[in-house]
């Protein structure tokens, strides 16, 4: 089974976990929010804080995931801004820029933009087309011969 979502309609979804922004096109997730299946959004998402997706995620704009949130499967977006302490087990394909921020563990990356990775990140591998920078130390298993990287103290 898939949810997906889309202005005019949500299904297979409890309500009480979303919320609809039409000026910005956004859906905004409720705090420790769970979905068993795949999740398709046409438009942009902000979870709250510690939101679980136990398969897929495929977002038609941006995604802002919140604090401690975790994802089992692969994710597909725009851009990204990984909350801190979140974790991603599956691939994170990403057209434009991602932000990761402090302590997240993500077990690829593969971006067609710029990345910036912040302290304390755990990542398998790592492929950017343009520049990516990590801040401070940060664990980066493997990195595509060809990806450009900075390297910043914190």
């Amino acid at each position: 089974m898939v949810i997906s979502i889309f202005r005019e309609h949500v299904i297979f979804m409890n309500l009480n976990f979303l919320k609809y922004h039409p000026e910005s096109n956004t859906y905004i997730i409720r705090k420790q929010a769970f979905f068993e299946d795949d999740v398709n959004i046409n438009g942009n998402l902000i979870t709250g804080i510690g939101v679980n997706f136990w398969k897929d995620l495929d977002v038609n704009g941006s995604l802002k995931l919140g604090k401690g949130s975790v994802i089992r499967g692969n994710v597909r977006a725009e851009d990204v801004l990984i909350g801190p302490y979140s974790k991603i087990d599956g691939n994170l394909e990403i057209k434009n820029t991602v932000k990761i921020l402090d302590g997240a563990v993500v077990k690829s990356v593969i971006c067609s933009g710029e990345m910036s990775v912040r302290p304390g990140c755990r990542l398998g591998f790592v492929k950017a087309e343009k520049t990516l920078e990590l801040i401070g130390n940060v664990d980066v298993k493997e990195i595509e011969r060809g990806t450009r990287v900075i390297v910043r103290p914190e």
